[in-house]
Parts: C-alpha cells; structure tokens; sequence
C-alpha cells in the first residue's frame, strides 16, 4: 500500500489525505448529507444453492462468505473514519450480522470474522451464531471501535429491487451496507450494496458484483 502511516492498532493504517489518490473524490463528497451510493442487483446463485444442499452447508454462510471475500479483494471497501476523523485503510474486512433468536423474538448482531478458506469461515461462523442466544441485540456493534466490518443483512421472505438504508451518522455511513434479498423461482436473489461515494465509485460496486457471482460459481 502506498500514501499511508502505520497506526497502533494492528491492521489498520491512517492515510495521508495530502498524497491520496481519491482526495478529490473524498473533499467533494464527504461533506453531503448523504455520501452513500447503492445500487441493487439480481445475483445467479442456482450453483451456490445447489452445492450448499448438496454438501449440507447453510447456504446463509455460503453467500456470505462470498461477499465478504469479494469485499477483501477491493481496496476502496477498506477505507473507513476512526473516532477522530482519521481516513483509515484496514487490512482485512469481517462480517456484521443480525442474527434471529427465535426464542427471544428478536435478534441479535454478531461479528463474523473472514477467513479465505471457506471451511474454517463456516467452522468459526457457526460458534458465534451459538452465541446470539446469549447476545444483546446492539452488544457487539456498540462495543466496536474499529469499523472493519460490512453489514449483511437477510431479508428471506421478501424479493425487492431496490433498498434505502439507514444512516448512522448525518454524513453517511462509512462501511459498506450490503442487503440480501428472497430467491426466486429462477434461482437469483436481490442483493444490495450501499458505499460511502468519498471512498468507492461505480466501478468498484460493479467489481464487487462480479467477484460476487465468481466466487458463487466456485463452492
């Protein structure tokens, strides 16, 4: 990586705005009301489906690993805001997750941390998972201090074909909201993503798409 400074914290480095090759692109963006940029695409997953009933493998964590990998292969989904305004690059993207406890009736967000081999990302999935039970709702997401996540949210009962998020901050969210819809009859589902504009452009909504649909094809 270039134009960065080592940070203390392990795995994230503070950029210098001054030599940033998107400087342009963040100083006009960062300053609106809402920054975001999102679009909603129908991703193929009949392979993916297909090899998750075949394997015995929850499909959930089948896509979701595919997301998160394409997520880590785009640097400009790795740039977020630290606590004191800091534009910060991280070196690897986890998962954030509303989990449903059934026997609460509600849910509760759970970090998923990535792993390039997909049996040891599922192994580790299934142990937080185990421990939504046990979980507040917001615990985890209000403990964070480091935004080194994308959102994945399930919507499995409901086909759409677009999605307006929440923001958490007047100025946008800094970490990519990404919304998974039902799958239809011809074995595509919704997903949507939404980026801060100041960090990623079109360009790399539509890579992340395609290493989306790559890394389907490959379970």
């Amino acid at each position: 990586m270039t134009n960065m400074e080592q940070d203390k914290s392990p795995g994230k480095r503070v950029i210098d705005i001054s030599t940033w090759s998107r400087r342009g692109n963040f100083e006009f963006f960062r300053d609106f009301v809402n920054p975001n940029l999102g679009v909603t695409v129908r991703v193929d997953v009949r392979h993916a489906y297909d090899a998750a009933k075949t394997n015995g493998v929850s499909f959930f964590l089948s896509y979701f690993y595919a997301i998160l990998g394409a997520v880590n292969e785009i640097q400009e989904f790795h740039y977020r805001f630290d606590q004191e305004g800091n534009v910060v690059y991280y070196d690897r993207i986890d998962g954030l997750a509303p989990i449903r406890v059934e026997e609460k009736d509600n849910f509760a967000e759970m970090v998923f941390p990535f792993a390039e081999d997909f049996d040891t990302f599922c192994q580790t999935a299934r142990q937080v998972i185990a421990l939504a039970a046990s979980t507040d709702p917001y615990e985890q997401a209000e403990a964070m201090t480091d935004y080194n996540v994308i959102l994945v949210s399930a919507l499995p009962k409901l086909i759409f074909t677009s999605f307006c998020n929440t923001q958490r901050n007047l100025r946008g969210n800094d970490y990519p909201l990404c919304v998974i819809g039902k799958m239809g009859d011809d074995k595509t589902m919704p997903v949507s993503i939404t980026v801060h504009h100041g960090f990623a452009d079109g360009e790399h909504i539509s890579r992340f798409f395609e290493l989306v649909q790559e890394k389907l094809n490959k379970l």
